[in-house]
C-alpha cells in the first residue's frame, strides 16, 4: 500500500475515547443520561447538540441539529479545521499512538496469512448508516400522528431508524440490523402508507422492501462480492446497553418500534420474519428474561420453536395477539393492537 497516511495507525486512533478527545480539544461537556453532549463544530451551535457515543462498541459523535458527525478523526478534523493527516498527527502525538512504520520498532517475523473463516461477512461502515438516521421517514411520520413526538424521536435514535429515497419514492424507512458488537450487518428499507384516510395507514406498502447492502454493492459503494449477515435481531445492539431489562421479542421491526414507544421500560427486539426464530438468531439472548409475542398467524409455529430452546433463555410465549384480534384479521400483530389504542386525532 502506497498511501500517504499508511504510517498512522488509523484503527487505534479512531479507538481513542471520543470523550477524552473532546476534553483534550477543550470542549465543555454536559451529561445527557448515560451519554455526553458538547457544542457541535459542524455548525454554529449555542446549545450543545453533538452527542458523544461510547456504548455497545460505538465510539463516534452525531449531531441531530445539523445531521453531521463521524469518527474520532472526523471530530478532530472539524474541531481543529485541519486535514486528515494533521488530525492523525495531533491524535498520535497527544495520545502517544506510535506510528505503524515508526523507526526503531522491533521487526516481527513474517507470518503466514490465516485462512479466513467461512463465510466472510461484509459489515456496512457505521458512518454510512448514521448518515441516514432521521425521523423524516414514512413510518415515523405515521407514529408521530399517534404518539408523543419526543417518544418517537427517542425510539428512532435508540434503534437508529433512518430515511432513504429510491425508485421515485421519498422517505422510505430504514431499519438497521446492528449486532451485539455494534456492527451494521445490513439495512432494511420499507415504505409505509402515510395517508390517514387509508385503511392501510401505517402498514407496509407492497413491493417496497429492499436491502441496502446488496444495492450499495451493485452501485460500487461496497465491495461487489460482499456477503451480508441475515441472522441478526433488529435491536440486538441494545442488549449490552440494557443488560438487566426485560426483553420482548416480536416478528417485524415495525412491531418492535411500536412496542418501544408504548412500553419504553422493555427492550424490544424483532426477528425480521416469521421463519427467523432460530437458535443461531436468538443466541445473544442467552440467560435473559424474554416475552415472546408472535403475530396471530405465527403463534403455533413460534410456540413449538421456543419449546425447543428453553435452555437458551427464560422465554414466555404470549397469545396476546390471538386474544385481541378481531375474527376477520388472521395476521393481527402488536402494532395493529397499539394503533387501535391510539386513534388519529380528528
Amino acid at each position: 500500500m502506497n498511501s500517504t497516511y499508511e504510517h498512522f495507525d488509523i484503527q487505534r486512533l479512531n479507538a481513542i475515547s471520543i470523550t477524552e478527545v473532546a476534553q483534550a480539544l477543550g470542549c465543555e461537556l454536559r451529561r445527557a443520561g448515560s451519554l455526553r453532549k458538547t457544542l457541535c463544530p459542524w455548525h454554529e451551535d449555542r446549545h450543545p447538540s453533538l452527542t458523544l457515543y461510547e456504548r455497545s462498541g460505538e465510539n463516534r459523535c452525531h449531531c441531530f441539529a445539523c445531521g453531521k458527525g463521524g469518527s474520532v478523526i472526523d471530530f478532530v478534523m472539524q474541531s481543529k479545521q485541519c486535514d486528515f493527516k494533521e488530525a492523525c498527527s495531533w491524535l498520535s502525538s497527544r495520545f502517544g499512538i506510535i506510528s505503524v512504520s515508526a523507526p526503531h520498532m522491533p521487526m516481527s517475523k513474517p507470518q503466514s496469512k490465516p485462512k479466513p473463516k467461512e463465510p466472510v461477512y461484509t459489515y456496512i461502515p457505521q458512518g454510512m448508516a448514521d448518515e441516514l438516521v432521521t425521523v423524516e421517514n414514512s413510518l415515523c411520520q405515521c407514529l408521530m400522528r399517534m404518539f408523543n413526538t419526543e417518544l418517537v424521536r427517542w425510539a428512532a435514535e435508540e434503534y437508529r431508524i433512518g430515511s432513504y429515497s429510491m425508485n421515485d419514492m421519498d422517505n422510505l424507512t430504514v431499519f438497521p440490523n446492528i449486532d451485539i458488537e455494534g456492527r451494521v450487518c445490513n439495512l432494511k428499507v420499507q415504505g409505509y402508507d402515510t395517508n390517514p384516510q387509508s385503511p392501510r395507514f401505517c402498514h407496509c406498502l407492497q413491493n417496497t422492501t429492499y436491502w441496502l447492502g446488496k444495492i450499495w454493492a451493485k452501485e460500487g459503494r461496497l465491495p461487489g462480492d460482499a456477503e451480508f449477515r441475515s441472522e441478526c435481531l433488529f435491536g440486538e445492539h441494545l442488549l449490552r446497553q440494557y443488560p438487566n431489562s426485560l426483553l420482548a421479542l416480536v416478528e417485524s421491526p415495525k412491531n418492535a418500534l411500536f412496542g418501544a414507544i408504548a412500553y419504553p421500560h422493555i427492550t424490544w427486539l424483532a426477528t425480521g420474519s416469521k421463519n427467523m426464530l432460530k437458535r443461531s438468531v436468538l443466541a445473544p439472548l442467552r440467560g435473559r428474561e424474554v416475552i415472546v409475542i408472535p403475530d396471530r398467524d405465527a403463534i403455533p409455529l413460534w410456540t413449538e420453536a421456543i419449546d425447543g430452546m428453553k435452555d437458551l433463555a427464560n422465554f414466555m410465549v404470549s397469545d396476546f395477539c390471538e386474544k385481541q384480534a378481531p375474527e376477520d384479521q388472521p395476521k393481527y400483530d402488536i402494532a395493529d393492537y397499539l394503533q387501535a389504542q391510539h386513534p388519529l386525532p380528528l
